[in-house]
């Protein structure tokens, strides 16, 4: 089972985007979402891209000149933690201050698809994904 946020499931991530190809996502503008995860146990901060193109997902870890994201998610491992797990949603990590958005926010509610897109890739996954302890690094 690959610990989230590793290298292993960064891979299985990308293996299960790309092997749902999704009819849901209908705007064939490519569109780049970056996910950033800060405090991630034994690794520090974590960055990771979504890249919609041609009606494909595909994951890409960014190297330090990839340009900006069209959209980009911030938070705490705890927080990502809860979401990844579905304890807690975005809007409420939003509303608490522990979720900031950067990049085109507008993207939200435009391609509304590739988060229910997104959404249906993760479910396997999310069932065979372990998760280390912030405050230990032990995993539950």
């Amino acid at each position: 089972m690959p610990e989230f946020l590793s290298g292993a499931w960064l891979s299985a991530f990308d293996r299960a985007l790309a092997a749902h190809p999704s009819p849901r996502l209908t705007d064939l503008t490519p569109l780049v979402v970056e996910q950033v995860v800060l405090d991630v146990p034994g690794r520090g901060e974590v960055r990771y891209r979504i890249v919609a193109e041609r009606r494909r997902l595909h994951l890409v870890v960014p190297a330090n000149d990839d340009g900006a994201p069209d959209l980009r998610f911030t938070t705490d491992y705890g927080t990502a933690v809860g979401l990844a797990r579905g304890d807690t949603n975005a809007q409420s990590a939003l509303a608490e201050g522990k979720l900031r958005l950067g990049g085109d926010i507008s993207v939200l509610g435009h391609r509304a698809e590739l988060f229910a897109a997104l959404e249906d890739c993760g479910a396997e996954l999310r069932a065979a994904t372990t998760y280390a302890d912030p405050f230990d690094g032990s995993r539950t």
